[in-house]
């Protein structure tokens, strides 16, 4: 005995890996053990009787790994005994528990366990997880999961979106090719490209957590979603779909509600404007136009007027395709995508019939809709967005729109026109001396006027430029509209009915009426933004672009310190 002892010492000290793989397999047997006597009290086994046959077999297994004399051999039976009695635990375990709890061994199922472990892993690390709309979170593909790259792409896209106060996701997607572009204060960011298929993946992934139709590509969609993005925070996320036969397109809108409500103090008015507004909300009656190029604030100033009126003292009443935000009081009135124009009519007039106070209708959806509005306006305030370029055209639009010129201009109290422009960030904008030739140009008196101020995007840390933590280096942080207010007075809807332009015009401002492009350098002059922002905000180039949404965007060659070429 004592020689045999003086044996299994010897192979043990001979070599290192030896007791090291010895070592190994006994914490790992532990480990098992400590697994199936889990896994038998789960499943009310008799837990006696499979640890202790368990332990005699490892015990007997471990022994002849040491007493065998040779190190091979030994610890291939001992393992064989050790490994069998797990084989014998899992087939009496498969006889007692249901069909879908027994363990099976088989390759797809070996593939299966990996890919499972994979996925809670990926889980576990994830910074971009998706809500679906009951708040539910879903799962976040693993690394050779097909829509990993799809989660990637998004995912980097909102890192880039979210710390920039990006409001708005749009990726084209057809067989050749997909494009992506971040839109930040109405200027889009071109994204890295992808593959083909991988923006097409990415539509339907993002279709799945929105609750939407993914087999569907043609017909438009729109769901609500969250995500979280790690120390981002928790945002909301509106997707809408649409296709065609040369591919698919995703619009992320982010953080719909934050854009929307905003009231009348803070949407950008002057002084002078907010009066007059303050004024108008607390008369009674009239048809009230908010015009803009597309994706120029419409939304959000209708929004705010409408707001302004108490919903518990008057009957207040919308009519829209999509509410981007509650107004509490406020009788929201949806009606679905693609409705028809007879239809909404039909709509419009049975809630016109309740003798509401106020109406709002997102935008004029067909001239016959305004035939409709224009007999109720003595009594009922509407509030109703139009695509017109400035006042003048908002309102030659609504006298179009209703065919009677008289009765059109008797109807509208005022028109609303407005344009969005970005804000200098405060964290870096530079100030100046501005040039006296300059500001004669812009018919700013230089005796009234001191330093402005442009875009940097940069600040300066111990004498050295970097990057502004703020805005990223972009040189501006957010948006504010700027305004053309026109109210009607009888005298103007005279000159309105009669098609008189110029004496329109003269009337106006004699009443004081400011345009868009004073009203912009008057914000020019408070510092909130810049003249080179002013001129491109109130370009013709913009508006055309923004009443094309298709339009492709083409990159300048300012990056605006991001990485990333904004569109023109």
């Amino acid at each position: 005995m004592i020689s045999t002892l003086a044996q299994v010492e010897s192979v043990f000290l001979m070599s290192l890996f030896k007791p090291v793989l010895f070592l190994a397999l006994l914490i790992g047997w532990g480990w098992v053990l400590n697994k199936t006597d889990k896994d038998a009290a789960y499943f009310y086994l008799p837990r006696i009787w499979t640890n202790l046959g368990l332990l005699v077999a490892g015990i007997v297994g471990f022994a002849m790994m040491l007493l065998i004399p040779f190190f091979i051999l030994g610890f291939v039976l001992g393992l064989m005994v050790i490994v069998g009695s797990l084989f014998g635990y899992a087939y009496f375990r498969n006889t007692k528990v249901p069909e879908h709890e027994k363990w099976k061994l088989s390759l797809e199922s070996i593939r299966q366990h990996f890919l499972e472990r994979e996925t809670e892993k990926a889980q576990a690390n994830a910074t971009l997880v998706l809500y679906d709309r009951k708040d539910d979170p879903q799962t976040v593909p693993g690394p050779h999961d097909p829509l990993a790259p799809a989660h990637e792409a998004l995912e980097n896209a909102l890192e880039f979106a979210i710390p920039r106060g990006a409001d708005q996701i749009d990726l084209t997607a057809d067989a050749k090719q997909t494009a992506m572009a971040v839109r930040i204060d109405g200027v889009k960011y071109p994204q890295p490209s992808m593959e083909a298929q991988t923006g097409i993946q990415l539509v339907d992934y993002v279709k799945q957590a929105a609750g939407l139709d993914v087999a569907d590509r043609r017909k438009k969609q729109s769901g609500k979603m969250t995500f979280d993005l790690g120390d981002h925070g928790r945002h909301s996320l509106l997707a809408t779909t649409r296709g065609s036969t040369r591919g698919v397109s995703l619009n992320m809108s982010l953080d719909t509600a934050q854009h929307i409500q905003m009231g009348i103090n803070f949407i950008g008015l002057l002084d002078s404007q907010k009066q007059q507004i303050k004024e108008l909300i607390a008369g009674q009656g009239g048809v009230v136009l908010v015009s803009s190029p597309a994706k120029m604030g419409t939304t959000t100033t209708i929004y705010s007027l409408t707001q302004e009126h108490d919903p518990y003292t008057s009957s207040v009443q919308t009519l829209q395709e999509d509410v981007a935000s509650e107004i509490e009081g406020v009788d929201h009135n949806v009606i679905p995508p693609g409705m028809d124009t007879a239809a909404f009519n039909d709509r419009l007039g049975a809630m016109l019939r309740s003798d509401p106070n106020v109406v709002m209708i997102e935008r004029l959806r067909d001239p016959s809709t305004a035939a409709i509005v224009a007999p109720y306006a003595d009594e009922i305030r509407f509030y109703l967005g139009v695509p017109a370029e400035d006042t003048i055209k908002g309102a030659k639009t609504w006298v179009k729109a209703v065919g009677d010129a008289r009765k059109a201009a008797g109807s509208l109290s005022a028109v609303v026109s407005q344009r969005l422009i970005r804000k200098l960030c405060e964290t870096c904008k530079t100030a100046y001396t501005p040039d006296p030739a300059a500001l004669k140009k812009l018919n700013l008196p230089a005796n009234r006027v001191g330093d402005l101020y442009h875009s940097s995007g940069q600040v300066v840390v111990r004498d050295k430029p970097m990057t502004c933590p703020m805005c990223h280096g972009i040189g501006y942080r957010g948006r504010i509209g700027v305004f053309e207010v026109m109210i009607l007075d009888d005298t103007a809807k005279q000159f309105l009915a009669a098609g008189d332009e110029d004496q329109l015009r003269a009337h106006l401002r004699k009443q004081k009426m400011l345009y868009l492009q004073e009203a912009a350098l008057a914000k020019v002059v408070e510092g909130i933004t810049d003249i080179k922002e002013v001129t491109r905000a109130l370009s013709d180039k913009t508006s055309r672009r923004s009443r094309s949404r298709s339009a492709p965007s083409r990159p300048t060659d300012d990056k605006d310190g991001t990485g990333q070429a904004p569109a023109a």
